[in-house]
């Protein structure tokens, strides 16, 4: 049974709305008889005494005659008009009122569980409505797919290391292994996988609300790039990569809060590092260009396989692993959970910048545009 299913459905509500707009036409066509019917009366004494008297006829039983025929069709009149009037505004109260009730109803299923429901097209200001409800609902259902499957990829992250250290555990128990320093190599690593997984999903959490929070300062960018290659050297080293660093244009200063802008650098060389498809000697490089007009472009340019355009696409969601196969390889720091260019654009947007991925002719590039800090207002 599925949660829509089991919740108990709710009773039709009382149309409100509809009364309440029937009875605003109803009152106005009601105001407009009145007037309409001591206007008539007034006017047709007043043109009936005129006419006597122009006749020279005395107004007796015949000016009451008149003016009870006229009000009696003033009567029948209203009262037809009453009628159409009410029996109109009923179908075109109706016709407005259709696309909305089906509007509810779509919105009674989304909060149901539902997320596929939609709001009817429609034209003109109902459209226009009906529109940013579906792409609300497009939204959500997004964000559902996404969330079912972060928790599916945190499982298999998380079943991983703790299968192998029940595995080796029970081993040890049962006299397979003895615990010596290769046992214990073995169940480290996998324990300091755990725990940088955990860390990483502190940081992305983190960075998906940090825009409040940031500390803005200039900062100068070539010294903070440095500063990052330095950190991962000896991963380039193992790997065989030199990494080069160029500038291109006056150097200027960044704005940026330092501390996040180092985990953009760090998490952006890791991935380098990790996915660099190359042999010893092999450059890549980052280049800082600031003649942008407003920003500075960093770009990170490494060999690497060619990516379909459907991985190149999600590139930035968690956990996504262009290349499965290698998801047991090439770990930086004993870890590869995909959560790093995940972090990276997450920082990157909270500063206002923007990031992008770029392959051509097995080069990969990563490509972020910072904004600097003398183009931003104080």
């Amino acid at each position: 049974m599925t949660q829509s299913e089991s919740r108990p459905r709710r009773a039709r509500p009382f149309p409100l709305l509809l009364v309440q707009l029937v009875v605003a036409n109803i009152i106005v066509a009601g105001v407009v008889a009145v007037v309409l019917y001591f206007t008539f009366d007034g006017l047709t004494e007043a043109y009936f005494d005129r006419l006597m008297k122009e006749f020279n006829i005395s107004p007796t039983k015949l000016n009451t005659m008149f003016v009870e025929d006229v009000e009696r069709s003033l009567f029948w009149g209203i009262g037809v008009a009453l009628v159409v009037g009410v029996a109109l505004s009923l179908f075109l109260t109706n016709a407005v009122l259709r696309p909305l009730n089906k509007m509810a109803r779509a919105s009674e299923t989304i909060a149901a569980g539902d997320l596929s429901a939609r709001a009817p097209e429609m034209s003109g200001e109902l459209g226009a409505l009906a529109r940013s409800f579906n792409a609300m609902a497009d939204t959500l259902e997004l964000e559902e797919t996404r969330r079912r499957q972060l928790l599916r990829d945190m499982s298999h992250e998380i079943r991983t290391p703790l299968t192998n250290l029940k595995g080796y555990l029970e081993a040890v128990g049962d006299g397979v292994f003895e615990a010596g320093p290769e046992v214990f190599a073995v169940l480290t690593g996998e324990a300091n996988r755990l725990n940088a997984l955990v860390d990483d999903l502190a940081t992305l959490n983190a960075a998906e609300d940090v825009g409040d929070r940031l500390d803005l300062a200039p900062v100068d960018l070539e010294e903070a790039v440095s500063q990052a290659i330095a950190v991962h050297a000896p991963a380039l080293h193992d790997k065989g990569l030199t990494v080069a660093l160029r500038e291109e244009g006056e150097r200027q200063s960044v704005l940026a809060d330092r501390k996040r802008l180092d985990q953009v650098l760090n998490n952006a060389l890791g991935n380098l590092v990790q996915y660099a498809d190359c042999e010893g000697g092999v450059e890549a490089s980052v280049t800082l260009d600031y003649r942008r007009g407003g920003a500075a472009r960093i770009v990170f340019d490494n060999p690497a396989k060619t990516l379909p355009s459907a991985d190149l696409d999600r590139i930035f969601d968690r956990f996504y692993r262009a290349d499965p196969a290698r998801a047991g390889d090439g770990r930086l720091n004993g870890h590869n959970a995909g959560l790093g260019l995940a972090i990276v654009k997450r920082l990157v947007e909270a500063h206002g910048a923007t990031v992008r991925a770029e392959q051509a002719a097995g080069r990969f590039r990563l490509v972020i545009d910072w904004p600097l800090a003398a183009s931003t207002p104080a």
